[in-house]
């Protein structure tokens, strides 16, 4: 409820952040893809042709790496929001969660780069780091900032 600038900050469950989680991790996860994707058609390429690149199998195809994306995207931002309860009111300001996003977006950026991507051969290695980088420094910021929307219950 708010009074004047007053706000008052819902009480949750694990439960309930890991929900908030999930969703805010999709919600991300449609920015970042928004990010590849037009980064990928000013240098050339077809935002299907980007999608594909998160479909492990080899057909490639774009609904299922656009579907594979949003998952994974939603399983990171369900262990953000049991990361955000963990933490507890030292991540309630709206600022702390732009960064704890941002910190935790170029955090996955440097285990897919170092880690993930490499050991699977995957294809999305063909995405250029800085564009790559850039778009999870998105999906941590948008993740950061639908967290402490949901905190706030607004």
């Amino acid at each position: 409820m708010n009074q004047g600038k007053r706000v008052m900050w819902k009480e949750t469950t694990l439960g309930d952040v890991a929900v908030d989680g999930l969703l805010a991790g999709l919600g991300a996860g449609v920015a970042m893809a928004i990010v590849l994707t037009a980064v990928g058609a000013v240098s050339g390429d077809a935002p299907t042709s980007v999608l594909a690149r998160f479909d492990p199998s080899e057909r490639a195809h774009p609904l299922v790496g656009a579907l594979m994306h949003l998952a994974a995207a939603g399983v990171y931002g369900l262990l953000f929001g049991v990361i955000w309860r963990a933490m507890g009111r030292r991540m309630s300001g709206r600022i702390t969660a732009l960064a704890s996003g941002i910190v935790y977006g170029l955090a996955l950026f440097v285990l897919a780069e170092t880690v993930l991507l490499p050991s699977a051969r995957s294809p999305l290695l063909a995405i250029p780091a800085s564009a790559f980088g850039l778009a999870h420094v998105v999906y941590g910021l948008t993740l950061g900032w639908l967290m402490s929307r949901a905190s706030m219950g607004h």
